[in-house]
């Protein structure tokens, strides 16, 4: 199965050990992916590898937008892999995030935010056979849609396709395609929502051109 099987809408997803790949296509053409599920860590925390921090490039708000690591960059994850043969993968620690939208669709003129907060901890755990991830993100925390399916599950959880929340927490279960040449996964389903403090970020982008 493809890493990029496991594309779903969170920054943890995409930028993690498990999904590195999607960052930049010439970082994936120049250096070989990171294995996943991530080998199992005896209990200690690791500092996540360099593609973690690598930009991110998906569309938003009418246009495209990139993320990339901000002035602070010090995660950490361990590895656990259980009696049934699925792996549990934990993050912690303390990161940033800079996002740009390029001028274009609901943003004629662009935005930028800078130095976003996404220090919460997160956790996912890979079926055995790599059909199904589960994962929960703890705010702050950023979440975007990398595909068709991810936007339909925001929507029905009457989420903003973009969007920052403060504190509570997401779970998010992913159901992959068998064929390894499918871009999308065959479901996004949100599992639980306790989120608070939700900041649509597309108007924070819009709101950051405004010079009046």
């Amino acid at each position: 199965m493809r890493i990029q099987n496991t594309l779903c809408f969170s920054l943890l997803a995409t930028l993690s050990l498990v999904a590195g790949t999607v960052a930049s296509a010439t970082a994936a053409e120049e250096e070989p992916a990171a294995p996943w599920p991530p080998a199992d860590t005896d209990g200690e925390y690791l500092p996540v590898p360099d593609e973690y921090y690598d930009p991110i490039a998906f569309p938003a708000c009418g246009t495209n937008v990139t993320m990339t690591s901000g002035d602070v960059q010090d995660v950490h994850y361990k590895s656990r892999v259980k009696r049934d043969g699925s792996t549990v993968v934990k993050f912690r620690g303390s990161g940033t995030v800079d996002l740009t939208a390029d001028p274009g669709g609901d943003l004629p003129d662009g935005g930028f935010i800078d130095e976003l907060d996404v220090s919460g901890p997160g956790s996912q755990r890979i079926s055995a056979d790599k059909s199904v991830v589960v994962e929960a993100l703890v705010g702050p925390s950023i979440v975007y849609p990398v595909s068709a399916t991810d936007s339909a599950a925001l929507d029905r959880g009457g989420f903003p396709e973009l969007f920052y929340f403060d504190y509570g927490k997401l779970k998010i279960k992913i159901s992959l395609s068998e064929d390894e040449d499918a871009v999308e996964p065959d479901s996004v389903e949100i599992v639980r929502d306790t989120t608070r403090g939700v900041v649509d970020l597309c108007r924070v982008l819009e709101d950051s051109t405004d010079h009046s």
